[in-house]
């Protein structure tokens, strides 16, 4: 008896979709969320096990208890500052869904440019090399998003998904398992390109978006980000360059002649990492913009065969 008025009560309380949307946008936006209606459509949807376009489609339908009891759960923590995609355990890149998890760093769309820049040049060095596999490394993979990009996009690519952390690799076997790709991609435990000379692997090109805030610029970022991203995975040193300089010095040797190495920098670094790699026998070849306007990518050679 008790059960069945506790399961009328919860009924008689139960939201519709579009109260506890209402509800929910409230919520984030009291606690300073950037897009607080976005944020509660896409936790809703999940606990629904349905999409935002059906929310929109069913307003009037009502919340199932357990399923509000998750969604206010949720919108505690995002409220507190916790990311979304660790909340939801999934992000878009590149047109394709990633697993995230805490540890990991979250990736973002202005990436995508380096993937599209390095995707340009594997093509290359596929056209010189017909029918034979091109090589290439992410260097500092993460969630395997750089990795699983180039191999899905270039159909002939293989390569080595390289990252210190233990915990970012068991997600970026993950994510290349998921796409389908876990024969074509290794993923190897080490310092930057430590792991390719200890196998005897040279190269094509080497993709890095390694870490690149100034350490004391981190804790001035919204908390988002200095609270809950790995440390590791943002902190650059003094100058932001420190982890990008020790590739510059190290890759050569792992590169082939006429191959890539694609750096994504922060702000107003481009000129500087670009000079630093002249001074190790890099040409530069290229410093792309990202939509903002930012010198983004620095698109570095190193001389030889030429992939016209």
């Amino acid at each position: 008896m008790m059960a069945m008025r506790l399961e009328a009560a919860e009924l008689r309380s139960a939201m519709t979709i579009g109260d506890a949307i209402a509800m929910g946008a409230a919520r984030l936006a009291e606690a300073g969320i950037a897009d607080p209606r976005l944020d509660a459509e896409l936790l809703l949807a999940d606990q629904l096990a349905t999409d935002r376009l059906a929310l929109y489609l069913e307003p009037g339908r009502r919340v199932p208890p357990v399923a509000r009891r998750r969604f206010d759960l949720l919108l505690k923590r995002r409220a507190s500052g916790e990311p979304l995609q660790y909340l939801r355990g999934r992000v878009e890149f590149f047109g394709m869904e990633f697993d995230v998890r805490p540890g990991v760093l979250i990736p973002r769309p202005e990436t995508e440019l380096l993937v599209e820049l390095a995707i340009d040049r594997l093509n290359r060095a596929q056209r010189q090399r017909p029918g034979r596999p091109v090589r290439f490394a992410d260097v500092g993979t993460g969630s395997g998003c750089i990795a699983v990009s180039l191999a899905a996009s270039v159909e002939t690519a293989v390569g080595a998904a390289i990252d210190e952390s233990a915990s970012a690799l068991t997600v970026a076997r993950r994510n290349i398992a998921r796409h389908g790709l876990t024969g074509r991609i290794e993923t190897w435990r080490g310092n930057l390109t430590d792991p390719l000379r200890r196998a005897g692997w040279r190269v094509e090109l080497i993709a890095a978006n390694l870490p690149y805030i100034p350490t004391g610029i981190i804790e001035t970022l919204e908390p988002q980000v200095c609270d809950h991203e790995p440390r590791p995975a943002l902190d650059g040193g003094a100058d932001g360059l420190a982890v990008i300089q020790r590739l510059i010095r190290t890759a050569a040797d792992c590169v082939m002649p006429g191959g890539w190495l694609l750096l994504e920098v922060g702000i107003g670094q481009a000129d500087r990492v670009a000079d630093g790699a002249r001074r190790y026998g890099w040409l530069v070849e290229a410093i792309e913009q990202d939509l903002a306007g930012i010198d983004r990518v620095v698109v570095l050679s190193k001389g030889g065969i030429n992939h016209s």
